[in-house]
């Protein structure tokens, strides 16, 4: 595995370069059929100011066409533009070698989505009999990791993958929800924990609460909200008062938690204010511990 993946990280190296008509570029078949359109359309102005500045990587198939190992985005970008061919780095490899070199080069050039992961995955279990551990190494990754990427694709329903493939869920949430039977209490507990504004450690309680609970305590639970403390705080001051500074914080965690995000995904930036940011994270942790203080405080002055 160390020589292919060698091969495979040094694909910008390799192959010889040609003009190609973007008519005979074909998909890999790895290929999952989501694009972020802001990403696509943000490449689209890229390139139309100035050029293609990496070529597209294929690999020769028969009757004159080839097979895209990385560029799929920036093949659909050319294509907005009507360019007719595109530069192409063409690499000569087996079937083995091109699915490795799609799953580097793109670890490489971009960050996947979780259902982009669970996708290529899948394909390469079922079409070409990787072992989770060979997948594994590919990622740089856990075999447990690889197996809880493959159930996001197989345990999810339809609807919350959509909310995954689109950024609206995290990875981590999704792989908490598929705890759950496919269909209704998927949507009906994703909506609970947003009402709630719950953490990834409060939707993991809860999922396992509501795959113990009856439909009857499940219907209270949607109408009044669920309480995360067994006891309950219903007339105790300093409990109410500690669950709705964790409910801002954990709301205020999120949007900082998307704000990175962000800024991972993206190079440039120009109107991010960089500067204002760093500094409102700085004060989010540093209220974050005056306030934990001044609870835990509180609560032993009243207990």
């Amino acid at each position: 595995m160390a020589v292919t993946v060698k091969k495979a990280e040094d694909f910008k190296s390799a192959g010889k370069i040609l003009y190609l008509p973007c008519s005979k570029l074909e998909d890999h078949p790895l290929h999952f059929g989501f694009y972020a359109q802001s990403h696509l359309e943000e490449l689209v102005r890229s390139i139309e100011k100035s050029g293609l500045l990496e070529p597209i990587v294929v690999c020769p198939l028969k009757d004159d066409r080839y097979r895209i190992l990385s560029g799929h985005y920036r093949i659909r970008a050319v294509r907005r533009l009507k360019w007719k061919k595109v530069a192409c780095r063409v690499m000569e490899c087996d079937e083995h070698l091109s699915f490795v070199i799609y799953c580097t080069s793109n670890l490489l050039v971009r960050g996947l989505s979780a259902m982009e992961e669970a996708y290529m995955i899948s394909v390469l279990v079922e079409r070409e009999n990787f072992t989770l551990n060979e997948i594994g190494a590919i990622w740089g990754r856990s075999k447990s990791w690889v197996s809880r990427r493959l159930g996001l694709l197989i345990h999810l329903d339809p609807k919350i993958k959509k909310e995954l493939e689109f950024g609206f869920l995290s990875p981590r949430m999704a792989q908490e929800l598929s705890r759950l039977p496919r269909g209704n209490d998927q949507e009906r507990v994703l909506k609970i924990v947003r009402k709630e504004h719950m953490n990834k450690d409060d939707a993991s309680e809860f999922v396992t609460w509501w795959l113990e609970a009856g439909e009857d305590e499940r219907r209270i639970v949607e109408a009044k909200g669920f309480n995360m403390d067994p006891k309950g705080f219903e007339n105790d001051d300093s409990g109410v008062l500690s669950r709705t500074v964790a409910k801002h914080f954990t709301k205020a965690g999120n949007i900082l938690d998307s704000l990175i995000s962000i800024i991972q995904s993206r190079k440039v930036i120009e109107w991010w204010p960089q500067d204002e940011y760093f500094s409102f994270r700085k004060v989010f942790v540093h209220l974050d511990r005056i306030l934990s203080e001044q609870l835990t405080s509180y609560r032993g002055g009243t207990g």
